[in-house]
Formats: structure tokens, C-alpha cells, sequence
């Protein structure tokens, strides 16, 4: 098995059994590692359970306390580096925002390339169930990484991702100072700025979830305004050092 698909979890008590039912029921047979940050709603149980139905498909990964999507993913891509083989990780939402179907797009489209990116707009807009507001703060939010950073792509705030293993092998995660969602920026950033992967986009619609509540908060909204500008500090001090790495 070549591919594995990283799920992080906080009380998603209602979506995890679905969700790993229908990426079984995937015709691209890949295993699933489930990232479990200790949700209070007994979330880490039901994983727990599914491990033991799906030996060898599914796995459990759990963490002590919440410390934010970006921590869970930093710790989860380095369980899997440093334990299992996949040439492949496939990062996505537990909610079914990011709908399983898309699994064979980015497997097709990740073997001519490093990082495959889920875009939302590049077809136009392709999310469902957003009110005006949220739309436009999305579109904001890509737009300003964009100015700010200068990377290319039309949805830079997404979370539905595929990685070549060397990729993010290269990445050194141990570097990533992102706790919220702009881990997902911060991680293409410096796949970009390293400047000998290749990044491309396929179109993805997104779904707002209709079970659980969001995670978004005033807080992750200010992390990712500040941190886009260091990001680009940091560029520019390595730069001016003669250094220039992701």
C-alpha cells in the first residue's frame, strides 16, 4: 500500500465512522491514520475501535491535549515519516468538507508532482453552504497570502492536500511554528520557496459541514495575518544571510 490518509479529529464523534467507511469503499485501496488530539466526546474511543475492525487499514495516533491543527499535523506527518513507508500522505478534514471521492485525483495528479493542492476556486467557486460572509473572508484570505508571499496559487488556505513522501521529508517540520490553520499555508510556503518541487492545483468543491460545529476562531484569524507576514520576514532575513531554504 502506497498511500496513507491523515486525519486529525477533535470531538468528531459524528463523522469518523462514516468517514472511514466510504474511504474504504474507495476503488484506490490506501490506509488511514487517525490523529486524535484527546476530544472529550469520546471521538479517540471510536478510533480505537475502528483500528482493531480494520487491522492494517486503519490506525490511531493520540495526542494529550489540543494544541491546535497545526500541531496535530506536524506530530502526525512525523508519526508517519518515522513509522510507516507510504510514498504518499493525504491530509484532509474529518467533516466531509473535503469529500473522499477527490482521493483518486490527487493520487493521479501527485505522480507528476510534489504537493497537489485542493483548490476551491480554481474553476471559480466551488464551495457549498457558505453564506456570503465566510465566502468572502476565504477569498480575502487567499488573495492577502498571495500579495504578502507571492505564491501563485488560487487557494492557498485549503486544507486537502496530497505530499510525495521526499517532500515533506524535506520540509523539516520541526521548523513549522504554525499552531492554527495557517499551518496550511506556512507548509506550501516553504515547499514553494525551496524552489525545486513542483506544486500543482486540481479543482475540489468543498462542502461546509452539516454535523459537529466549526473550529474557526477570532484567534486563528489574527494568528494567520501575523503569521503570513513572518513568513515573509523570515524570507527576506535568509535572503539578506545568503540562506534561502524553506
Amino acid at each position: 500500500m502506497s498511500t496513507i490518509v491523515v486525519v486529525p479529529t477533535y470531538n468528531e464523534l459524528e463523522n469518523l465512522r462514516k468517514l472511514v467507511e466510504a474511504i474504504r469503499n474507495l476503488p484506490d485501496k490506501v490506509h488511514l491514520l487517525i490523529v486524535d488530539d484527546n476530544s472529550p466526546d469520546g471521538t479517540g474511543r471510536v478510533a480505537d475501535e475502528l483500528s482493531r475492525k480494520y487491522p492494517g487499514e486503519v490506525f490511531v495516533y493520540h495526542r494529550e491535549r489540543k494544541q491546535g491543527l497545526g500541531r496535530a499535523y506536524v506530530a502526525a506527518f512525523q508519526h508517519v515519516l518515522k513509522n510507516f513507508d507510504y510514498a504518499f500522505i493525504i491530509q484532509m478534514d474529518c467533516d466531509f468538507s473535503h469529500d473522499p471521492v477527490y482521493i483518486a485525483d490527487f493520487l493521479k495528479a501527485i505522480q507528476n508532482a510534489d504537493l497537489v493542492l485542493g483548490s476551491r476556486y480554481i474553476t471559480g467557486i466551488n464551495v457549498v453552504n457558505w453564506d456570503f460572509k465566510r465566502l468572502l473572508l476565504s477569498k480575502f484570505a487567499s488573495a492577502y497570502v498571495r500579495r504578502v508571499t507571492g505564491m501563485p496559487y488560487t487557494d492557498l488556505t485549503g486544507g486537502f492536500k496530497c505530499w510525495r513522501r521526499t517532500t515533506l521529508e524535506a520540509l523539516q517540520l520541526e521548523r513549522i511554528f504554525s499552531m492554527g490553520y495557517l499551518f496550511q499555508v506556512e507548509t506550501t510556503y516553504r515547499v514553494w520557496r525551496a524552489g525545486r518541487f513542483k506544486i500543482v492545483e486540481i479543482p475540489i468543491i468543498f462542502y461546509e459541514r452539516n454535523r459537529g460545529r466549526s473550529k474557526i476562531h477570532p484567534r486563528i484569524i489574527v494568528e494567520a495575518l501575523i503569521g503570513v507576514i513572518r513568513l515573509r520576514f523570515t524570507r527576506t532575513r535568509r535572503q539578506n544571510s545568503g540562506i534561502l531554504r524553506p
